[in-house]
């Protein structure tokens, strides 16, 4: 019986040994082989479509959501200079194959050209953001939209932009913050925005937390709710917000959160099936009086349920879970240099646990 049980283990850990190298071994980016040209070089010889991995390969660990917070484009954070060390230490560090941007407050084409020449120099896929902003002139995302769209026409960025860039975030949780003047403006500038990217080939979503209900999800969180029926056709790819964090009437610990993945993957699946899938926003606060608390008195802000949840989501016991929905995951943040305590990384440069995500 011990040695049926020992075989099995042994058979079950080759299987995933040969799936990860099976990926990594594929002619595709970013998860496979595949080398982004040196800037300067042009785009990859080969059509968009076979140039990135497919959606079958997508599951695991990602990367980080890297937020761009300052609205000076030549302040020290949006410099090539940092956003490359970061890129650099997202990928040798922790394995990273893409990065999330996350509430890029420049409004400068400057932004997207770094962040093209990051990717390439570290061989990384960019999820790109239109962001609304924090400011009180929510017209401010129509200048980032011109600003992107110029380097896609631009004749050193352009031809490699479609070959970096996923895909575009339409807005960070647009439908919760209520943005461009409600559901229907956002849903007709998401099309129009859509429409934009197509002669380019690069998809689009948006970022946003599905379990909305009334809106997004039914009033019974079993079906979509009347916005997300409008918005679903319009989504060439997911990005999700399971945030159990805030929900702490409910999962006071971080040790009680895991169902919660459960109930909302399936929820996904059944209501919105063949979508490539990427979770851009989970978090937990390692200390109180960061960035956001939890409410409800926030119980569970400290270093303990931190290295909880994470180990929850990075654990290899997790892995068919991420492959059977076919699910990649960020990291919400990478640092707590402007998402003060849902970093990652300390002020001091330090990770604040052992951070290992199982390779799927």
């Amino acid at each position: 019986m011990v040695l049926r049980i020992l075989a099995a283990l042994v058979l079950a850990a080759t299987a995933s040994a040969a799936a990860i190298t099976e990926r990594a071994q594929l002619d595709c980016f970013p998860f496979g082989t595949a080398k982004l040209p040196k800037f300067g070089h042009g785009a990859p010889k080969r059509t968009r479509e076979d140039w990135w991995c497919s959606a079958e390969h997508q599951y695991g660990f990602m990367g980080f959501s890297y937020p761009l917070e300052d609205d000076d484009c030549s302040g020290p954070s949006n410099s090539f200079t940092q956003i490359n060390a970061d890129f650099k230490r997202m990928k040798k560090e922790f394995g990273s194959t893409m990065v999330r941007i996350y509430a890029p407050q420049c409004r400068d084409a400057t932004i997207w050209k770094t962040l093209i020449r990051a990717g390439i120099a570290n061989n990384m896929a960019v999820i790109p953001q239109i962001w609304w902003g924090f400011e009180d002139n929510q017209d401010l995302w129509m200048l980032s939209r011109t600003a992107f769209f110029s380097v896609l026409n631009d004749p050193l960025y352009g031809p490699v932009a479609p070959y970096v860039f996923h895909s575009l975030a339409f807005g960070s949780e647009p439908i919760g913050d209520f943005v461009d003047g409600g559901y229907d403006g956002f849903i007709a500038d998401l099309n129009i925005t859509r429409q934009m990217l197509q002669p380019y080939g690069i998809p689009i979503s948006m970022s946003e937390d599905w379990d909305r209900a009334g809106i997004l999800a039914s009033d019974d969180r079993t079906s979509l709710g009347p916005v997300g029926i409008k918005i679903a056709p319009l989504m060439d790819n997911l990005q999700l917000h399971p945030m159990p964090y805030y929900h702490a009437n409910i999962y006071p610990s971080a040790d009680t959160t895991w169902p919660y993945f459960e109930w909302y993957m399936d929820f996904i699946a059944r209501n919105l099936p063949g979508k490539p899938i990427l979770i851009t926003e989970t978090q937990w606060a390692s200390f109180e009086g960061g960035a956001h608390d939890r409410g409800w008195g926030n119980p569970g802000e400290d270093i303990g349920n931190f290295t909880i949840f994470w180990n929850l989501i990075q654990s290899s016991d997790h892995c068919a879970f991420w492959k059977k929905y076919r699910v990649g995951w960020f990291v919400h943040t990478f640092d707590d240099s402007q998402e003060s305590g849902l970093g990652m990384i300390d002020d001091d440069g330090n990770v604040k646990m052992k951070f290992a995500p199982a390779k799927c």
